[in-house]
């Protein structure tokens, strides 16, 4: 990624707002906008390959990535690939011999027929060439008894690439508490309100141990439900998508010609964290550019670098609409900018991301910028 780098302060939270005489560090990338963790009629959803297909499309996504339970169906009939320039990924999702601790497998070849525990499946998509992200961690319920929760149990697994920070259905059945909340049902969207604290708490302390990267899941189903003698479809497909996306910074655009290496660049992005995720109902966050400028004027995007930035560096953040931009360390919030643009100076080593807010509601979080040797 090329930057275009020129003098600017060090000043933590220092908006850059209407500042003519100021010059800005920027970088080159493509940015890719996806959604992740979708579900068809190869498994429990409610769409159809091609339906999913058209709606991704009309909606402006640049990739999906299917993970239908312990089916790679939509491989062996075709989907996988591109659809006109729509990058469609196959995957799965995994879980235990007691229906948790799912996983989101990702660039397997073949299902992995094993369910005894987390670290066993793990293991055995990761010698595949795979990758994957624990789903809904710390899911729970407080009504539909006919929707149980999946949560993760096994955090003494290791070599997991990511975690799903935002579950678009898990967060939106789990603030249903009584049918008296009908107007959930007919707006499901609008009540996304922000990652929960906990899961922010949990993602901060495994960060400063390792590197693991964040998406954001749709977990898509398309589902109906039935009130009386009626049904009713809660999130219609292209409402799913138009909610929890997961955007990723390349150094290229994908090649379309070759499904497989497009893929490939993808999956590396999303496994490192290079990127960040939305929420697409407070935002169109497309344009967004979240970065860190280290001392020797090198550009290090989200994730994982390959040198280790040198101090002092500077954050710098630029999005396409006035909002709040947090600097969190370490889990603790540590500086505050308004505006469009903003710089944060980081002097010293710790996990560093970025929380963008409108008012009491989370747009984008960054993933995060590790600074120092591991573990932190």
């Amino acid at each position: 990624m090329n930057l275009a780098l020129a003098h600017s302060s060090n000043t933590p939270g220092r908006s850059m707002e209407n500042e003519r005489d100021t010059k800005r560090a920027t970088f080159d990338c493509v940015e890719l906008c996806g959604a992740i963790h979708l579900h068809t009629t190869f498994s429990d959803g409610g769409v159809h390959y091609p339906a999913l297909i058209a709606a991704a499309k009309d909606v402006g996504l640049d990739y999906i990535v299917v993970t239908d339970h312990a089916s790679l169906e939509g491989r062996n009939a075709g989907y996988d690939g591109f659809s006109d320039k729509l990058l469609v990924c196959v995957g799965y999702e995994h879980n235990d011999a007691n229906n948790i601790n799912h996983y989101l497998a990702l660039g397997c070849n073949t299902v992995v027929n094993y369910h005894e525990t987390p670290q066993g499946y793990i293991d055995r998509i990761k010698a595949q060439g795979g990758i994957g992200f624990i789903a809904h961690p710390i899911e729970v319920r407080h009504y539909f008894d006919n929707y149980p929760p999946y949560p993760w149990k096994e955090w003494n697994a290791t070599g997991f690439d990511g975690i799903e920070l935002w579950n678009q259905m898990s967060d939106w059945l789990e603030n249903l508490r009584s049918r008296l909340h009908f107007v959930k049902l007919f707006y499901p969207r609008r009540f996304l309100v922000e990652v929960k604290k906990e899961l922010l708490a949990r993602w901060d302390n495994l960060n400063r141990q390792r590197f693991v990267s964040g998406i954001g899941g749709v977990d898509a189903h398309s589902m109906k439900m039935r009130f009386g003698p009626f049904w009713l479809t809660i999130f219609p497909i292209k409402v799913e998508l138009k909610g929890i996306r997961t955007h990723v910074y390349l150094d290229r655009s994908l090649p379309q010609d070759d499904a497989a290496a497009a893929q490939a660049m993808l999956l590396a992005a999303l496994g490192n964290g290079n990127g960040f995720v939305s929420n697409y109902r407070r935002g169109n966050a497309q344009g967004t550019r979240i970065f860190l400028v280290d001392a020797k004027g090198r550009v290090c995007p989200p994730g994982l670098s390959t040198d280790e930035p040198k101090l002092p560096g500077r954050l710098i953040v630029s999005i396409p609409e006035k909002a709040a931009m947090r600097l969190v360390r370490n889990g603790e919030h540590v500086a505050e900018a308004g505006g469009r643009n903003a710089e944060f100076g980081i002097s010293s080593g710790g996990v560093y991301r970025i929380e963008v807010y409108k008012g009491k509601y989370a747009w984008i979080y960054s993933n995060p910028f590790p600074v120092g040797r591991y573990p932190l």
